[in-house]
């Protein structure tokens, strides 16, 4: 079987290292021309991650440390190429290199129950969109505050805020900035905490923007980002203030 890749800097910028940046050992299945991906890590963080390709056959790959195919496909000199898969193994070879990175078994890497249509189907009450700028502008700003762990959501009539700090305990600073202008559509008044680990797995995303959404009943988020082959969803569950 055959696997063509048709933008390398996609597959690996948009693809395999957000993938990497949240957990080692994942598996990646072929469903209706994409590859899917839906791993977790120990902060709860949930992803499930797309890239769109024409590949009619199902395949599951058990991948042990996605950080490593990452780095053997970047040595690989075209934009465009095809990955041969036989046996257990992703292979390439070519007039300048060649690797053969083999997977794991069925049935030792577990991943979340949840499929694309369970995740499409979540209830949100607050949407908006924010610039990727501000997630940089954020995470410079955790070395104002480093003694936190923790990001709050503040939404209200005036706007979304993020702010570094924790409510907890009231010696610890505070940085806060806007990421939405005030909108007539959020209805809302709401601090929503969640683990600043998520600006850092943002941080590593290659985006412009990305949709927010809420459910403060359920107490969970969903960050989506968008390119022309891939698709990030990041499903994050709220804090205690």
């Amino acid at each position: 079987m055959v696997i063509n890749i048709q933008n390398k800097s996609q597959f690996i910028n948009s693809f395999l290292k957000p993938i990497g940046a949240l957990t080692e050992s994942v598996i990646i299945k072929s469903v209706n021309n994409k590859l899917i991906c839906i791993a977790n890590n120990e902060q709860g963080f949930i992803l499930c991650a797309t890239y769109n390709l024409d590949l009619k056959d199902t395949v599951q790959l058990n991948i042990p440390n996605v950080k490593r195919l990452e780095k053997v496909i970047s040595f690989i000199g075209h934009d465009s190429f095809d990955l041969k898969y036989q046996a257990n193994a992703l292979s390439y070879k070519d007039d300048k290199i060649r690797f053969k990175y083999h997977f794991l078994d069925d049935n030792i890497i577990q991943s979340p129950k949840l499929s694309l249509k369970k995740i499409s189907e979540l209830d949100k009450d607050i949407n908006f969109e924010i610039g990727f700028d501000k997630i940089t502008e954020l995470a410079k700003g955790a070395a104002f505050v480093s003694e936190s762990e923790k990001l709050y959501f503040n939404i209200s009539e005036k706007g979304v805020y993020g702010e570094i700090t924790d409510k907890a305990n009231s010696s610890v600073d505070s940085y806060e900035i806007q990421l939405c202008e005030p909108d007539a559509s959020i209805n809302a008044d709401v601090s929503f905490p969640v683990h600043f680990d998520i600006v850092r797995l943002l941080s590593s995303s290659n985006c412009e923007t990305m949709k927010v959404s809420f459910n403060t009943t359920q107490g969970f988020c969903i960050f989506d980002i968008n390119s022309d082959l891939t698709n990030l969803k990041y499903i994050v569950s709220g804090l205690q203030q």
